[in-house]
């Protein structure tokens, strides 16, 4: 009886774990077939935490990888608390040899007391390029700890964070050897940014971003610009296909300090941003926003180049960077682009 006995529950022992196996295994078969190494790493990694269950919680799904929630921290299995020195993407981080259809040689603005910036010997070709980056400064686990999370619960918040972001843009005249090879314009643009994950495993909606953003050229005189903003972002996902969409409120400066008053008028009230990446890895993002259009499109990750994609940009409408704010252009770039975006 016996031996029955121990037979009898292996038999029910594998049944209960055949569902898991076979998940499991169209899981290794998933990551078996990228091509890439970085990605086939990533993927077998993703499919070793989902399978984890240390709290005996539900364990994560993910037949199709969440972008969202991998950039924003957002699925059980990112619950842990991040140190200050784990830094993550946060826009497209890239170098790119760019050209205008026309260069802003004479920036104006309409501030009081103005007067009109020198005329610029400028090339239509420069090099552009933009890093980005955010860290965590109080983690998903801290808000759970001391009662938030579990108070927002009952209307479908599942983690809360707080986000440092800094981006900084800057164009290059790299080819300008005859007026020494200056750099045109520099923005930068630091960010407070509380997150709200609605705990959403599957398609739908993600995410609410509430931001605190400053951003300025670090100019002064009539070449200066800058303006200050809070914010309301939602994140939705269907797939691979996601969207951020965001509205925003301009804090009001007074005249005398203004340097760009008409600025809404030419970038709006908001921006939408949609991304999509194939099963190989290639990915386009579109960022709209009032007469302004801009397209990224990039390579997957590449094992010969590391974290590098090769990455093509077209842009056209008003305000590129600040100083062309009030200035309609056209522009087409070529170059690599690092990491996740």
């Amino acid at each position: 009886m016996q031996p029955r006995r121990g037979f009898a529950v292996l038999v029910l022992l594998g049944a209960a774990l055949a569902p898991a196996a076979s998940g499991a295994n169209e899981g290794l078969a998933r990551c078996a077939k990228l091509e890439g190494i970085d990605e086939r790493v990533k993927c077998y990694d993703e499919l070793a935490r989902a399978t984890e269950s240390p709290s005996g919680g539900p364990i994560e799904p993910s037949p199709t990888p969440s972008h969202l929630s991998e950039v924003w921290k957002l699925g059980a299995k990112h619950g842990g608390a991040r140190r200050l020195t784990d830094i993550l993407g946060y826009r497209p981080n890239y170098v790119i040899s760019r050209w205008s259809s026309d260069p802003n040689e004479q920036p104006t603005s309409p501030a009081v007391g103005r007067a009109a910036s020198a005329p610029q010997d400028l090339d239509a070709n420069e090099l552009k390029f933009q890093v980005s980056f955010k860290i965590e400064v109080v983690s998903r686990h801290a808000f759970d700890r001391i009662g938030v999370t579990p108070l927002l619960r009952h209307i479908g918040v599942d983690s809360v964070r707080l986000w440092f972001g800094y981006t900084q843009l800057v164009d290059w005249q790299v080819y300008n050897a005859r007026n020494s090879r200056p750099f045109r314009e520099t923005n930068y643009e630091p960010e407070g940014i509380l997150t709200f994950g609605t705990g959403n495993q599957g398609n739908g909606f993600k995410l609410i971003n509430l931001g605190l953003s400053h951003e300025s050229n670090g100019r002064t005189g009539s070449d200066s610009r800058g303006w200050n903003r809070v914010y309301a972002q939602g994140g939705w996902e269907w797939d691979r296909l996601s969207v951020l969409a965001r509205a925003w409120y301009r804090l009001p400066e007074s005249a005398d300090i203004d340097d760009n008053p008409d600025i809404k008028d030419y970038l709006g009230s908001g921006d939408l941003v949609a991304r999509y990446q194939t099963t190989r890895g290639f990915v386009t993002s579109l960022l709209v926003r009032r007469r302004y259009a801009q397209l990224d499109w990039a390579t997957p990750l590449s094992d010969a180049f590391g974290a590098a994609r090769f990455h093509l940009q077209f842009s056209s409408g008003y305000g590129e960077t600040l100083i062309d704010y009030n200035h309609g252009q056209t522009t087409i770039g070529l170059g690599v682009s690092f990491g996740n975006w």
